[in-house]
């Protein structure tokens, strides 16, 4: 018959000897899993290494074992040197030596990961333990390892190594008798190519129905004619003329059509408001114009449109009742880039955005309202790209934040609209 001491050699799990007071006489090699040297748990109890809320269920189950005279056992979470709490099944032995009464506790961990999974997965996979300290990660892991800072990453963070965009997905997982995370990476585009191709859909579809609404709009327009009160003639051609602009606007935008010519802001600005009036009037905010009556910028009017709805419907979206949006434009001088630069401006005073959100608010799909879909300003910097233009943004916690997208021209275009701004009214 083996001794006490052989078995505890033998079991790589984490074994106990216990006496009838359950004092640790004899510890295994496998508590250094736990943690623990096996020399420093013999006189402890063994509550020491069972977490609080289970130990009267482990002395139980200790006490049933000396009842009986027979093996049973008990859902536990055990408690490591570091603190931290994992599942496992107890089962405890009664033995007489030398006619005493001892314990053999061994315990089974309830979760254990496989590492063998992960090292044929084709993502990079690594874990790391509560200290910090790297675990195991997997081939495709291990150049990214090395083009990276630290190996700590935040659940849905973004990355970039190399030529490869990834995106992290970070979970907590017990492994054994210790808490870890597992950091798994996935592909900006596996990540997004499903909502993309959504998308991508939905476009088309609406290209196509705005093509067929267009002989609608001529069908219409006949009929208008034909109507004899003339307000009630003129409000109806103007709603309908409203549709007819919305439809080109979808239709160059999938197109990717683009027509620059010379705009004027305050059109293309009562445009919008007028499609967001319902919005204004519902929330009580007001829209206020800070430019000259006739400043103009030279650009694709359908993009512009769509930049200045996104951005103002956003801003009321996060106005209070009573609060004002302002929409402002001018002319300033980018020293850095050695010119002169047209620029508008959307304001609002609301919550403002988060410091830590700033870098995210334009990436496809990122989003803080509840029933958002992370497109507006998306949008509002894929469009400003695609003319030229450059979007960017100022914002401080409960002081609202600003939206300015600047528009390049020329040095002496410029200079001369400069003058020209100064000398106009406020529309």
């Amino acid at each position: 018959m083996r001794s006490f001491e052989e078995l505890l050699s033998v079991l790589k799990d984490p074994a106990l000897i216990l006496d009838r007071e359950h004092k640790v006489i004899e510890a295994g090699q496998g508590v250094i899993e736990m943690g623990y040297r096996p020399d420093a748990l013999v006189e402890s109890s063994l509550e020491s290494v069972i977490a609080p809320p289970f130990r009267r269920a482990a002395e139980a189950a200790v006490d049933t074992a000396f009842r009986l005279g027979k093996t049973t056992s008990a859902k536990v979470e055990v408690l490591n040197s570091f603190g931290e709490t994992a599942p496992a099944e107890m089962r405890i032995g009664p033995v007489e030596d030398k006619g005493h009464v001892r314990f053999f506790v061994v315990f089974y961990p309830m979760h254990r990961l496989g590492y063998g999974v992960f090292e044929q997965m084709e993502i990079p996979v690594w874990v790391l333990d509560r200290r910090g300290s790297l675990l195991f990660y997997n081939p495709p892991a291990q150049e990214v390892l090395k083009g990276l800072q630290s190996p700590h990453l935040s659940n849905g963070q973004e990355i970039k190594v190399g030529d490869s965009e990834y995106v992290a997905r970070v979970y907590d997982l017990v492994d054994g008798f210790r808490r870890v995370k597992l950091v798994a990476l996935t592909n900006v585009c596996a990540v997004y190519e499903p909502k993309v191709r959504r998308f991508a859909v939905a476009g088309i579809l609406s290209a196509l129905a705005a093509h067929d609404i267009k002989n609608a709009i001529a069908s219409l327009l006949l009929l208008t004619d034909a109507i004899e009160d003339e307000l009630l003639r003129t409000k109806i051609h103007s709603g309908v003329m409203r549709i007819y602009r919305i439809q080109q606007r979808i239709l160059n935008l999938a197109r990717g059509k683009k027509e620059v010519m010379e705009v004027r802001l305050s059109e293309v600005l009562g445009e919008v408001v007028e499609d967001l009036r319902h919005k204004l009037i519902r929330k009580n905010v007001k829209l206020v114009k800070d430019f000259p009556v006739g400043f103009t910028l030279t650009t694709d009017r359908n993009a512009l449109y769509e930049i200045l709805l996104n951005l103002i419907s956003n801003a009321i979206d996060v106005s209070r009742p009573g609060d004002k949006v302002v929409v402002s434009a001018g002319v300033s001088h980018n020293v850095s880039l050695g010119r002169l630069e047209k620029y508008v401006s959307v304001k609002d005073f609301g919550p403002g955005i988060p410091p830590d959100k700033v870098d995210k608010i334009f990436k496809l799909f990122f989003t803080s309202k509840k029933n958002g879909s992370g497109l507006g300003l998306f949008i509002v910097k894929a469009l400003s790209e695609s003319i030229g233009a450059r979007v960017t943004v100022r914002s401080k916690p409960n002081k609202g934040a600003e939206f300015i997208v600047f528009f390049p021209e020329d040095e002496a275009k410029g200079d001369r609209e400069v003058r020209e701004a100064g000398s106009g009214g406020a529309g």
